[in-house]
């Protein structure tokens, strides 16, 4: 007997914030049928939920990087987006902090700031307390259009959207995807061991962590770009009588490796926080739980720019993993976002290496996915 096969346009691979946008978009224009497999019993459970939350500016994205485009133009829709769908956001700003021995590297990140025109300010010792009494710096660099927003209270309502429209079926894995002739038969295996069979005019693979893998088993070597790495990223929470102590974001300068190194964030309650630190991990090899053991890495870090902080206010918190993808340089990883024609696999839109900053660039993706489809 023929295998009976349910037809889709496109077929989504992932529910993270990026999976959710492209099927956002996708669903407010209306005309295509579409399925979203997630792997996991709800969407936004790995890396879109393991993370800081911030929306970024741009500032630490090379000007010419794929990340730096999509993160300035996100950055716009998703705060009018979190505006009209009421979801919480905070444009609090960023403060990027100095020592006195990083006047080289304080001179050479102000020129890239000038380079990308942005707009900010240089503040000294007594400014910076000003605007926060809690943090010591030499010299300051204050950025106003960088924000937190509620990652989970976004993904709600780009789910909410999308599935007016679309089909979700969740903890369902594809286990063979084939191209044949104009479309892509997947072999898709649900929780219970179940197995179905679909077929799709278009693939979007957008499976975070395991988005290249996706990749290759249905490209082999044409998919020409070098394998992902992993990072996990630990955060410490502070103590209660560090809630509601700081204003903005603050930031170290930027590192000589990817991480954007251990900084203060906060919440919608204003419980702080540190991290993410920045640990190369095995692929698969992904264990969620805080080393406690890190709390002296954390200290060592933070005590040179929190006034009166002391080791006993640091609490293991949560983790989460990055994929990185150094596809164009060794020493800053990328956003690989391609539709496969050239490589032989037309209608396949691969989504690999999107970490930071992707949520932040999550609706400025799923506009250029739409607009490929």
């Amino acid at each position: 007997m023929a295998q009976k096969h349910i037809e889709f346009d496109i077929t989504i691979i992932g529910a993270g914030v990026v999976g959710l946008s492209i099927a956002k978009t996708l669903a407010e224009q209306g005309k295509l049928s579409v399925l979203v497999i997630e792997k996991n019993e709800s969407f936004g459970q790995e890396t879109s939920s393991r993370n800081s939350e911030v929306i970024h500016s741009g500032i630490f994205n090379h000007i010419d990087s794929i990340k730096y485009q999509f993160c300035v133009k996100g950055e716009k829709l998703l705060y009018d987006f979190c505006d009209q769908n009421k979801v919480w956001v905070n444009q609090c700003g960023k403060m990027i902090v100095s020592g006195k021995h990083e006047q080289n590297n304080f001179e050479n990140f102000v020129h890239t700031l000038e380079e990308k025109e942005f707009n900010f300010d240089i503040l000294n010792s007594q400014q910076t307390q000003k605007l926060e009494p809690s943090i010591l710096s030499d010299q300051s660099i204050l950025i106003n259009n960088s924000g937190i927003v509620d990652s989970h209270g976004l993904m709600n309502q780009l789910y909410r959207i999308s599935s007016n429209h679309h089909t979700y079926i969740f903890g369902s894995t594809p286990v063979e995807i084939t191209k044949e002739n104009e479309q892509y038969h997947l072999t898709i295996q649900r929780k219970h061991q179940e197995i179905e069979h679909i077929k799709s005019r278009v693939i979007i693979n957008a499976a975070g962590l395991q988005s290249y893998k996706i990749a290759h088993h249905i490209m082999g070597e044409a998919l020409q770009i070098p394998t992902m790495q992993f990072y996990k990223g630990s955060y410490f929470s502070l103590s209660p009588q560090w809630t509601n102590k700081f204003n903005r974001l603050i930031y170290s300068l930027p590192s000589d490796n990817d991480s954007l190194g251990v900084h203060v964030g906060f919440d919608s309650t204003g419980k702080s926080k540190l991290g993410p630190d920045y640990e190369h991990v095995e692929d698969d090899a992904w264990d969620y739980s805080v080393d406690v053991q890190s709390k002296k890495k954390f200290y060592a870090l933070a005590k040179n720019y929190i006034k009166d902080l002391d080791i006993t206010d640091l609490h293991p918190d949560y983790a989460g993993v990055r994929p990185k993808l150094f596809y164009s340089s060794n020493q800053f990883s990328d956003f690989y976002i391609q539709e496969e024609s050239e490589n032989g696999y037309p209608n396949l839109i691969n989504l690999i290496g999107i970490d930071s900053p992707g949520l932040t660039s999550c609706l400025s993706i799923g506009e250029y996915v739409n607009s490929i489809v």
